[in-house]
């Protein structure tokens, strides 16, 4: 039996661990000789803590959180935490007996780089571009202190570890170009799986869901997930809009972030906008009422990096997707599935192009798109892919 500890870094509003990392952990436990501890650094209450501590117990996870200081101020408590967090990690590996240790993203990586004599071996989970991210996206800038620390530890547990995954084939590039080829052979891409029997095309549950909703015969948008700069609201508003002044149509937004799609809904719009802010668990009941699903992001350097989760779970579904090009390797991904109209932000495709999708949309062979899907999205597909890393050296 093989242990492996996954050490990560969350904020409250996520719910990556118990939504994307268990299922998949618990998956590859059920293929492979493997048992898995988790330790997650959060600054979440009490309440979210024992909701992932719950998920944990279901799926024979052996779970543990432990806070990050936020005082001072947050920056000087971000760093505390990743300062001191070594010595507990080391002491961990050694009680549970750990086998493997994959430290998923930036702090993490600080953390682990700190361990002398390692007597594990070290897979890092590059995730997807995050230092980048925060350039695209949170005003990181290259020249800074925070910048340079945080590409050290990054460049320094991209070569000392002895496999490093990454969500696509052109991170790998990105990390290859700053590192050096010869490097390329410890990396390979891992799969983001949902559950294939929570998100599954159920006829019955979009009667009931557009009963629901009020809905007859309106064509129904459907977008579910995050809402910022880099999630495209505007464009998305734009399609609809377009549509929606020819034929009777209703957009349902499923997010936590009620607030920024409130102030960036225009008056007349709103109407016409379903907004929602629901459990995971009730997300796939949502999305069987849909008709066409969106999928944009920004396309930014960072996003080559990333393998967006609401894909898999749209075309499990069967739903039909309007998708941004240049995310990931989702672009390569998607050309293989007929009802996916690829987005190009910088030539974007003519309304009309997007009307006749959208009608042809409605009469979409939603189990084809389903199992499709299936090979690309769901569990089993996700396990298979870490287990090709997890075998290559164990």
């Amino acid at each position: 039996m093989n242990t492996l500890l996954f050490i990560t870094w969350d904020g409250p509003q996520t719910s990556y661990m118990e939504g994307l990392f268990m299922p998949i952990f618990q998956e590859i436990a059920k293929q492979g000789d493997y048992q898995f501890h988790v330790v997650q650094f959060t600054w979440a209450d009490a309440q979210k803590i024992a909701h992932t501590q719950a998920a944990a117990d279901q799926m024979g996870i052996t779970y543990t959180a432990w806070p990050v200081l936020r005082k001072p101020n947050i920056a000087i408590g971000s760093l505390l935490t990743v300062l001191t967090a070594a010595g507990k990690i080391k002491k961990y590996i050694r009680e549970n007996n750990i086998h493997i240790v994959m430290p998923r993203s930036t702090f993490p990586a600080m953390m682990v780089n700190q361990i002398k004599n390692k007597a594990f071996k070290l897979i890092f989970d590059a995730d997807g571009l995050p230092i980048e991210e925060r350039i695209d996206f949170a005003g990181l800038k290259k020249e800074s202190f925070q910048y340079k620390l945080m590409k050290s530890a990054e460049t320094k547990m991209l070569k000392s570890a002895d496999a490093v995954i990454t969500r696509s084939q052109k991170a790998i590039d990105v990390h290859i170009a700053h590192i050096g080829e010869s490097f390329r052979s410890k990396f390979s891409v891992v799969f983001n799986g949902r559950d294939k029997n929570i998100f599954a095309y159920r006829p019955h549950l979009r009667e009931e869901l557009r009963q629901e909703l009020g809905l007859k015969d309106e064509m129904l948008f459907v977008y579910a997930g995050s809402l910022g700069p880099q999630y495209c609201l505007n464009e998305m508003l734009e399609i609809f809009q377009a549509y929606a002044e020819k034929q009777k149509a209703k957009f349902l937004i499923l997010t936590g972030n009620t607030t920024f799609a409130e102030q960036n809904i225009p008056s007349e719009l709103k109407p016409h906008v379903i907004l929602k802010s629901v459990p995971s668990e009730k997300v796939s009941f949502y999305l069987n009422g849909g008709d066409v699903a969106f999928g944009l992001r920004k396309p930014t350097f960072s996003m080559q990096g990333v393998a967006p989760i609401k894909l898999g779970e749209y075309l499990l579904c069967g739903l039909p997707v309007i998708a941004s090009k240049g995310i990931g390797d989702s672009e390569m991904i998607l050309e293989q599935f007929e009802k996916c109209l690829l987005y190009d932000h910088d030539h974007p495709p003519s309304m009309e192009r997007i009307f006749k999708f959208t009608e042809k949309a409605t009469f979409a062979d939603r189990d084809a798109i389903r199992q499709k899907a299936i090979g690309f999205f769901s569990l089993p597909a996700a396990a298979d892919s870490y287990l090709k890393t997890l075998r290559s050296f164990c």
